[in-house]
């Protein structure tokens, strides 16, 4: 996609503080200190000051040092920038290139690129303000995606598919209405606030901002009293068979879905924790081949056994941050083999690009068949969809969130 034509227009205070949850009077009152804006302009990287000096038409050439001074003569058109560097603070770094990736042109990308797939975030994040700043709310939702374990859920009752696609349901007037609804059979109290529908490939993203639990801060010498707010993230498949749920509590974003997803279909239909098996085979299969150190992808870095083979059968951990393939060993000749049993083993950790990833054995109901479950909050979302379809091809294991959803 093309570079667009950058907004002329600046953002109200409420997008700051409202859409992208930034203090933004916080922050100005810093600004106006004297000598705060020098010692910012100072700190910033060298590709964060030559996209600032690029946005403000400054070329002074020659060394960071002399831009910064130069920027430093125009320091209170940097205002809106001081608040998207602090935007940026722990930003994804995969939401960030996702939106910058379809609104800058490629010179505008190549002057935040760190290395052949690193960017600058910040640098980035300024050139997407100066492009288009409404972009930012959607670097700030899609954020959240990769920062969250999703609880997997699969809908009975669904019946024949409607004749409207979930696109044209989802609209903003019917999500708001089927808030309202909840937030009525709830009670007084708590508010359910449509915040953004984002489709990406044939994933329809809601996103919702609600109230979790009473709370307060502390203003000005003030205590304001409210809820803590809670993101609900409802990443729905094409035709609602499936819903991935982000949240921190258990129930009500569950009640969420399944309002939206009978609202669809027409009649009740509920989502339910989805299970798919793992046969006690295919567990040996992967855990000899990991002990062995056969599998490219994956190191097996940890393991935890409910009952030893140690007298008292304490529970037992082994692990390392590069392998505990050779400890294994050692231990099976001296012990005795603490793999021989599923049902014993609590969990197992592997390396997976970088990041330590646990796996969960949970025992289905017939006897030799698990459902695999694993951390899926240590990877991102591309990451974690390269991990599924990793174990899916080539261990022939689905593996789902340890996450999971309960009707209260």
């Amino acid at each position: 996609m093309g570079a667009v034509e950058p907004e002329p227009d600046q953002p109200p205070a409420s997008y700051w503080e409202a859409d992208l949850e930034v203090s933004r009077g916080q922050i100005l009152e810093d600004a106006s200190q004297d000598g705060y804006l020098s010692e910012w302009i100072g700190k910033l990287p060298g590709r964060p000051i030559g996209m600032l000096c690029r946005i403000l038409g400054v070329e002074p050439g020659g060394s960071v040092q002399r831009k910064k001074d130069a920027l430093r003569e125009r320091q209170n058109e940097l205002l809106p920038y001081l608040l998207v560097d602090r935007f940026a603070f722990r930003r994804s770094k995969v939401a960030t290139a996702d939106i910058a990736e379809q609104v800058l042109s490629e010179e505008e990308l190549d002057l935040c690129r760190k290395g052949e797939d690193e960017y600058d975030i910040t640098a980035l994040l300024f050139a997407v303000f100066h492009r288009r700043w409404q972009d930012l709310r959607t670097v700030f939702h899609l954020d959240k995606i990769h920062k969250s374990g999703f609880a997997r859920m699969s809908l009975n009752g669904a019946g024949k598919p409607p004749a409207q696609t979930l696109g044209d349901y989802l609209k903003p007037e019917t999500l708001r209405g089927l808030l309202k609804s909840f937030d009525h059979a709830q009670g007084p109290g708590r508010r359910s606030e449509l915040r953004d529908v984002i489709v990406r490939g044939d994933r329809h993203i809601v996103f919702v901002r609600r109230g979790e639990r009473p709370d307060l801060i502390m203003q000005n010498q003030a205590v304001v009293h409210g809820f803590r707010p809670e993101w609900i993230v409802l990443d729905f498949d094409d035709d609602a068979k499936h819903v991935n749920i982000s949240s921190h509590s258990v129930s009500e974003p569950l009640e969420i879905a399944n309002r939206i997803a009978s609202g669809y279909f027409g009649h009740a239909c509920e989502y339910d924790n989805q299970i798919e098996v793992t046969y006690e085979k295919q567990l040996e299969i992967l855990l000899g081949q990991l002990i062995d150190e056969q599998v490219d992808e994956l190191s097996f870095v940890e393991i935890v056994v409910a009952n030893s083979l140690l007298d008292g059968a304490s529970k037992i951990r082994l692990s390392d941050a590069a392998s505990v393939c050779r400890s294994l060993r050692h231990f099976g000749k001296a012990v005795g083999n603490l793999l021989t049993t599923i049902t014993q083993i609590e969990s197992i950790k592997v390396g997976y690009l970088g990041k330590r990833v646990t796996l969960l054995f949970e025992q289905d109901d017939a006897v030799g068949e698990y459902i695999v479950r694993y951390s899926d909050h240590r990877l991102n979302g591309l990451e974690r969809r390269s991990f599924e379809a990793y174990m899916k091809r080539t261990h022939g294991i689905t593996t789902l969130s340890t996450e999971k959803r309960y009707k209260r």
